[in-house]
């Protein structure tokens, strides 16, 4: 059965999970073909220990950069993953020079570690696909957010406007960052599932008014300098498995549900909603069907 260009996006950024510390590529299925590669991605690591990895590959769709996330949910000890979460992502706010509003410390340097490289692929192969090559970026969960990043870099810096899908995405910037970046993306859009806790990190200054008197969320919210914000136009998949539009309704009820898992202990749900291979509500939502057996 015939998949999406969404589809398509989420199983290369399942993909890039399978870069290796080396530099190498291990082809991992269903999602290496349905993903749609036309030739083998090229791949990029960097930081500490290659923490940091990205994929340039051209598709059918046109070209993909893809990032890597962090940190899997099928760690066992769910509430020890929950808090390496809020605790990795409760970051610094920082001005990069040139760039509009704040920005995450961690991925923007992330991010910067192999930007040149990145960039210099990415044209290469739009210019050997020929005229009228789309360019897309996307990840999920901290690939997520440095594919904003990117977006914003390649917008700036080459004048290109990509395509923008990411999943499970933590927050890039601030609310300056977010109403410069909205304003120039029109096609960014950004799936979020259920009562997975990484697309409300770093928190918002909402996230954290609505948590402080959660006693496991007081130690993480307490910052209320740091307005950190979603970019992008939201698909919600809820707790039925179906796709919403964003609205504040529902913003508040993703609070109050989100809120109830933890208060009473559910970080194996909370980390469950964030996977986005088989299995999961990103995957079985963004590709109902053609990929997962």
């Amino acid at each position: 059965m015939p998949t999406s260009v969404e589809c398509r996006l989420l199983c290369a950024s399942v993909c890039a999970y399978s870069v290796q510390n080396d530099g190498t590529l291990a082809q991992q299925q269903p999602y290496f073909a349905a993903a749609q590669f036309k030739q083998m991605p090229t791949v990029f690591v960097a930081g500490a220990d290659a923490i940091d990895a990205c994929l340039v590959a051209t598709t059918v769709d046109g070209v993909v950069v893809t990032f890597r996330g962090t940190l899997p949910p099928s760690s066992p000890d769910h509430e020890q993953t929950i808090r390496d979460w809020i605790n990795d992502l409760d970051a610094e706010l920082i001005q990069p020079t040139g760039v509009p509003g704040r920005v995450h410390e961690g991925f923007w340097n992330a991010l910067d570690s192999f930007w040149q490289p990145v960039l210099a692929e990415s044209q290469r192969q739009m210019a050997q696909s020929g005229a009228g090559c789309k360019l897309f970026v996307t990840g999920h969960s901290k690939g997520g957010a440095m594919a904003n990043l990117a977006a914003m870099r390649f917008k700036l810096e080459r004048g290109i406007t990509p395509t923008v899908r990411t999943f499970a995405a933590a927050h890039p910037g601030d609310e300056d960052f977010a109403a410069v970046y909205d304003g120039f993306f029109a096609d960014s859009t950004r799936y979020e599932y259920a009562d997975d806790i990484v697309p409300h990190m770093p928190p918002s200054l909402a996230f954290r008014n609505m948590f402080v008197a959660v006693p496991f969320a007081q130690p993480y919210v307490h910052r209320m300098d740091l307005d950190y914000s979603y970019v992008g136009t939201l698909q919600f998949i809820d707790w039925n498995g179906e796709i919403e539009p964003d609205s504040p309704t529902l913003r508040f009820t993703r609070f109050e549900h989100l809120a109830t898992q933890i208060v009473s202990g559910g970080f194996a749900q909370i980390a469950s909603d964030h996977t986005s291979d088989c299995g999961g509500g990103y995957m079985s939502a963004v590709c109902p069907a053609g990929v997962c057996p």
